[in-house]
């Protein structure tokens, strides 16, 4: 698309990228300068949303283009440090939520006691579901490519 894989680097801290190159900083540089023109204009209020939404819809499907295109510029010592951090992170995340959800169905003990069907909070159940997902769809990915 726009940018290009070579221009960036894992980010360390969080998710994402970072530029590596000054050709990665100029992106950057122009990505903030679009959000702030877009931003800052005179745009009808009924116009802005959708111009906003459109930029912004640009930006985000290139810089997933660009991660997916960054284990085939990097090092195969750099992809397995992404893949560990990638996977701790999953680890983490389903560890947080089954914490939240026992937290919240002894918190609602109640309820249960009631007949209530989830004693905890809907959405930590769709984030379960869409991880779930994702991990299934992911293995058929592998799967079929190998």
């Amino acid at each position: 698309m726009i940018g290009k894989p070579e221009w960036f680097k894992y980010r360390i801290f969080g998710w994402g990228i970072s530029p590596k190159t000054w050709q990665g900083w100029i992106y950057a540089a122009i990505v903030a300068f679009a959000i702030g023109l877009v931003t800052s204009s005179t745009l009808t209020a009924a116009v802005k949303p959708w111009v906003f939404g459109i930029v912004f819809g640009v930006i985000i499907l290139d810089v997933i283009h660009i991660m997916m295109q960054m284990p085939k510029k990097s090092d195969e010592r750099e992809n397995y440090h992404q893949l560990l951090i990638e996977r701790n992170c999953s680890f983490a995340a389903v560890g947080a939520l089954t914490a939240m959800a026992l937290y919240q169905a002894y918190q609602n003990r109640l309820l249960l006691q009631d007949g209530a069907v989830m004693p905890f909070d809907m959405s930590i159940a769709v984030v379960f579901f869409a991880m779930l997902l994702t991990k299934v769809i992911s293995t058929f990915y592998v799967r079929a490519k190998m």
